[in-house]
């Protein structure tokens, strides 16, 4: 059923969200969202979409976005440049918004540096940031969400590895509530990073990820694999690791998976 937006306007109780803009069908709500013209852009402004044909995930991966079934989003956001150091943690803050409202529906998920909610190893939302560039600064960043909602089932080549709310609860879940949820935790998630309490934000992420203090593998962008413990997650959002040979190393971005030759006994 298609998404109602007035109700979910009338229901948010933030000041931060000025409009919902809704689209039966897009190829990407971040394609459309970049390409908005400056005079057209407020932030806070959400698109909203039905379906995406051509949804991307990180490192140019699909995302699956049937039409109706899930929640297929894009937040507008124009912070300051003094915080450009920070901006990793907006796709920490998109993460922890939606973890925050499933949670109320009794689903206990993990987040998965950088940007993945995870329900027993099964990909149930991705969250991807982009930006847009003016005249050698960063003009708007676009934090995109891809929930999986009311599927009941997944193509092949993604039915092993993801997850929607629905097949978790054995019911459908109503997505405007769960809207209203999401944008209300964002804005008071954003509202921290605009007041600077970054490490506010890091040590949520910290309690409700499940890779802390876990052997991970990470496959940078560099080409480069590195293996070692997760022990934090920095004031800038990124990863810290604690490498096998005993180094120190942070990642701004990556390919994260757990050791599985760590556990085996």
């Amino acid at each position: 059923m298609k998404l109602d937006i007035k109700v979910v306007q009338d229901n948010m109780k933030n000041k931060f969200i000025p409009e919902i803009k809704y689209f039966d069908s897009v190829t990407s709500t971040n394609e459309l969202a970049l390409k908005m013209e400056d005079n057209l852009v407020k932030e806070g402004l959400v698109i909203v979409a039905g379906e995406q044909t051509k949804g991307r995930g990180r490192l140019q991966r699909n995302w699956h976005s049937p039409k109706n079934e899930g929640l297929w989003m894009s937040i507008i956001l124009l912070p300051e440049q003094k915080n450009k150091d920070k901006y990793a943690l907006l796709t920490l803050i998109g993460a922890l918004s939606v973890q925050k409202a499933i949670k109320d529906l009794d689903i206990n998920s993990t987040l998965k540096w950088p940007n993945d909610i995870l329900y027993e190893n099964k990909k149930l939302c991705g969250v991807l940031s982009q930006f847009k560039s003016v005249g050698g600064s960063i003009g708007r960043v676009v934090v995109g969400i891809g929930l999986n909602v009311n599927q009941d089932k997944f193509n092949d080549e993604i039915k092993d590895s993801s997850i929607s709310l629905k097949m978790i609860k054995n019911e459908k879940i109503n997505k405007e509530k769960l809207l209203v949820k999401i944008l209300d935790n964002f804005s008071n998630y954003y509202n921290m990073f605009k007041n600077e309490k970054f490490n506010i934000i890091t040590e949520r992420w910290k309690k409700e990820m499940g890779m802390l203090h876990q052997n991970i593998i990470v496959n940078s962008l560099d080409k480069e694999k590195y293996k070692g413990k997760v022990i934090d997650i920095t004031e800038n959002g990124e990863l810290k690791v604690q490498l096998d040979s005993g180094e120190n190393k942070t990642f701004i971005a990556g390919d994260v998976s757990i050791d599985k030759n760590s556990l085996k006994l």
